[in-house]
Order: C-alpha cells, then sequence, then structure tokens
C-alpha cells in the first residue's frame, strides 16, 4: 500500500501537468485558429451586429482581439430594421421603425429614422427622420455613398406607389432626394436593383447563372479559358455573391422566403443556403442549408454569416483557408449580422 501511494504521489503532479499543457495547448490553437490580432490582414477584425437588448433589437461589437461581445445601443421604442456596411467596412448607417410587419398581404413599416454608427468615436448619431411607407431599401452605391429606398402608397391614387430615393454621403449628408410614381396596374411593382455588378471578380471569372421553375443553375465561368463549370443546382434563387479580396473564393447565397415556400409553416423551414467556391479547385469546398437568411462578408481568410431565425439565430466566424468554423456568437434572443432574422408572417 506504502508503494502505491507513492507511485500515486509521483504520478498526479506529472499527470496534472501534461493535463494544464494539453488544455493551455488546446486554448493556443483555437487562438491560433481564429488568429485574433490587432492585424487586420491576418483576422476577422472587430465588428458591430444586431442582437436582442430588452425588450428589441439593438447593436453589439464584437472585439476580435479578446473574443468579447459589448453593447453599443439600443432603444426601446425604436425597433432596429437594418444595419448596412460599406463595402470596405469603414463606414455604417442603421434604420429603426416604431413598428414593422405584414398586415395582410401588405408589408409596412412606421416611423423611420436613419442613424449613423460613427465607428472612429463608437457613437450613433440620428441623420434624418424618413417616415412612413411599405418598404425600405438600403444598398451602398460606393464606398462612399449609401442609397435608401422608401416605398409607399399615394395618398390620392390607390394604384400608384411612389418610391423615394435618397442617397447620403458616407458621413450622412444628404446628397440626392427624388420621388418616382409607379402604376402598378401598368408596371411592374419597384424593387431594389439586382446583384449583377457582384457577378464578376477582379481576376475576370463570372458567376453565372439561368433559373427556370425547377430551380437555378450556378456556374462558374473563365474568360481566360472560355470555359463554363456547374457548380449546383438549387431550388432557390441567387441572392447575394462576393469575391475574397485575395481572389482565391467565391461566396454565394440563395433564398426562398415566398409564401410559396411551404417549408415556412413547419417547425423546419429550408430556406437559404450559402456555397463556399475554392477558384483555384474550381469546386464547392462548403455548403450550408436549412433556415435563417445567411446574410454575409468576406474579411480576409474569413466568412462571417448569420444563420437561423429569430431566437436561434446566430453568428459564426468560418475560416475559408482552413475550412472550418472557428467562432460562433450567440445571444439571448437572437443575432444577425443586419438583423435579427425573422420568419415571414403572411396573411397575419
Amino acid at each position: 500500500m506504502f508503494k502505491i501511494g507513492i507511485i500515486t504521489l509521483i504520478l498526479f503532479p506529472i499527470l496534472f501537468y501534461f493535463l494544464g499543457c494539453g488544455k493551455n495547448k488546446s486554448k493556443e490553437e483555437a487562438k491560433k485558429r481564429l488568429n485574433l490580432t490587432n492585424n487586420l490582414s491576418s483576422s476577422p477584425g472587430d465588428f458591430y451586429f444586431v442582437g436582442m437588448a430588452n425588450t428589441g433589437a439593438g447593436i453589439y461589437k464584437f472585439n476580435s482581439k479578446n473574443k468579447s461581445v459589448s453593447a453599443f445601443w439600443s432603444n426601446e421604442k425604436q425597433k432596429l430594421i437594418d444595419l448596412s456596411y460599406s463595402p470596405d467596412r469603414k463606414h455604417a448607417f442603421f434604420i429603426t421603425a416604431s413598428a414593422y410587419g405584414i398586415l395582410g398581404v401588405f408589408p409596412f413599416v412606421k416611423n423611420v429614422k436613419l442613424y449613423l454608427l460613427k465607428m472612429d468615436s463608437a457613437k450613433a448619431a440620428l441623420v434624418q427622420k424618413i417616415g412612413n411607407g411599405i418598404q425600405i431599401f438600403t444598398s451602398w452605391e460606393t464606398d462612399n455613398t449609401f442609397k435608401l429606398v422608401l416605398n409607399s402608397f399615394d395618398s390620392t391614387i390607390a394604384s400608384y406607389i411612389n418610391q423615394e430615393i435618397l442617397i447620403y454621403s458616407e458621413f450622412g449628408r444628404k446628397l440626392v432626394d427624388n420621388t418616382k410614381t409607379y402604376d402598378i396596374t401598368k408596371e411592374a411593382y419597384p424593387k431594389p436593383s439586382s446583384i449583377s455588378s457582384k457577378l464578376v471578380s477582379p481576376g475576370g471569372e463570372k458567376l453565372a447563372f439561368k433559373s427556370d421553375s425547377s430551380g437555378t443553375w450556378v456556374y462558374l465561368y473563365s474568360s481566360s479559358k472560355r470555359a463554363a463549370k456547374l457548380i449546383t443546382k438549387t431550388d432557390q434563387k441567387l441572392n447575394d455573391a462576393e469575391w475574397s479580396p485575395d481572389g482565391k473564393y467565391l461566396v454565394f447565397s440563395t433564398l426562398d422566403i415566398s409564401p410559396k415556400n411551404q417549408s415556412i409553416l413547419t417547425s423546419q423551414p429550408s430556406t437559404s443556403k450559402l456555397y463556399v467556391c475554392s477558384l483555384d479547385q474550381k469546386k464547392l469546398t462548403k455548403a450550408w442549408n436549412g433556415n435563417g437568411v445567411k446574410n454575409f462578408y468576406i474579411r480576409n481568410n474569413f466568412l462571417i454569416f448569420d444563420d437561423g431565425f429569430d431566437g436561434n439565430s446566430s453568428i459564426h466566424i468560418f475560416n475559408m483557408k482552413l475550412n472550418e468554423n472557428v467562432f460562433t456568437i450567440r445571444i439571448k434572443g437572437g443575432c444577425g449580422l443586419r438583423n435579427i432574422p425573422a420568419i415571414p408572417k403572411y396573411g397575419h
């Protein structure tokens, strides 16, 4: 018994030493995979996102150096409906409303306000009170110009839709304020512009696709080789696309949240897909499908995207070079890059 005790006393410190080394090694490997440093060329960088705060959606900040999340902005009287970054990720605006949703077959949005997110001072500033409407869309025309489009019913003629187009500088100065009127009995309902400008890479590759009632075929076309390769076929329409800065990856998503998608009524809705394609290998290296919208952007070798709906929504940081998920952000009540993705409630 004495000998066994001596051996135990000797082995325990050794065991704890190796266990401790293994634990520290795991932490170091995880940190190395995410490579969370202040060097933006080798990390996903800090970023703002939307998450549930008290009774409504607010804005949070992710600190890539220590993998921490902190609250940035929230207002109980205003609902945050969209956070929009410039393509170079240096500027951002966000939109709030007192109420929004769908009544019958028509969407609505009330008391819209536009804010500038000042990243240099970590403050938010009210830019303009926009008003009421049916739908609101935002986009960045360039790194320095932000576009906001508000559709609303005409107050005198029921079949007329007024489309107010507002363009701002990156610092919130209004540059353009125009209104167009559409007669929906004669013209198509005014929709936001397509993603056609995103389909050609800096290296000359082109994302080509064709759609019909049976689905969408996605091709990668090389202008130098004058050849097209089928990447995938999906039953959803192309929603967004982006090329990595180094020209090695193409990321694109598909989406179907229309009333025709019967899976929305189930506990496991199938609404979106997200794909990573290696341009060197000319093939898919990763794909996700299921619920959510899968808003995304690329920062260096990292793909940052949201997934899921409502309280089950989360944000993932995926290292495309290592082909693995390295970090997941979860907020009680859900979170997303532009908003908290919600399942459409048609007919209510």
